[in-house]
Order: structure tokens, then sequence, then C-alpha cells
């Protein structure tokens, strides 16, 4: 790890649907970070900005909806190129509403935990995020 790297944060939304699919959303490939990769909605935090007002921000610039984020769901670190990134990861709540995504992305679509765990062109710090939080949910789900 190159300690000469400055840190960024920053902050992505788990959102799903009324059947509990994640909302995923597929970078450009013309992307300078992960092109042609899927990935949460989300993004930079701003200075003066909260975690949460950066989260609303992000996902409502990249998606068109607007959400009201719940508790931290984890975490994520990975280097890039020039920096590294400290990513909080929020509860990003269920949502109905129809999504309109930025000229950052090509596509999305909403995905089962399920299949996630098994994508390939996932980003790796995703993937081990989602095989964490897949096992998380199994033992908070399951009977005492």
């Amino acid at each position: 790890m190159n300690l000469e790297k400055p840190y960024i944060i920053s902050v992505y939304a788990l959102v799903q649907n009324e059947k509990g699919e994640f909302l995923l959303l597929r970078r450009s490939e013309n992307s300078r970070t992960n092109p042609g990769k899927w990935d949460l909605p989300g993004g930079k935090v701003n200075l003066k900005e909260t975690l949460k007002e950066a989260v609303v921000r992000e996902v409502r610039e990249e998606t068109g909806i607007s959400i009201f984020p719940g508790e931290i769901a984890g975490e994520v670190n990975f280097e890039l190129p020039k920096k590294r990134v400290i990513a909080i990861v929020f509860n990003g709540g269920y949502v109905m509403s129809e999504v309109k995504i930025s000229s950052e992305h090509i596509e999305y679509a909403w995905t089962s935990l399920e299949s996630i765990l098994e994508m390939e062109v996932l980003p790796a710090y995703f993937r081990d995020f989602f095989r964490r939080f897949a096992l998380e949910n199994k033992k908070s789900s399951d009977p005492v």
C-alpha cells in the first residue's frame, strides 16, 4: 500500500425494491474508475457535507431517486491509481421509484443478493462487502 496517496471518503447506498432486490448501476466504458463494472449508487463526500447528505445527493444525482438513509450497513476500503478510498455503505431503504440513470452509467438492474454474490463484473471490494453482508444478515435471521 502506498502511504503517499491521499485518502478520500465516499458513501454508497443499499437501495432495495419491494422484492428485496438491490439496485446496481453499470459504469460507462469510459469511466475513470471501474469502467463497465457494476456498482452501488454513491460517490465522494463534498466539503461541509455530512455523510447522510452526501449519500442522498449522490443517489439522487445518479438515479433520480430520493432516499432517507438509515443505519450504516458496512464499509469498504480500496485503492485507486492516485488515492485511497474509505467508503461508508448506508442502508438506503426500500423504494418504488423509476430509476433515471446519469451519464456516469449505462444501465441499471435490480438484482437479488444471491445473483450479486455470483457476479464477476463487480469490483472485488463490493463482492467482499456483499459476502460479509450476506453472512451477517444470515446470522441475524437465524433462530436463537
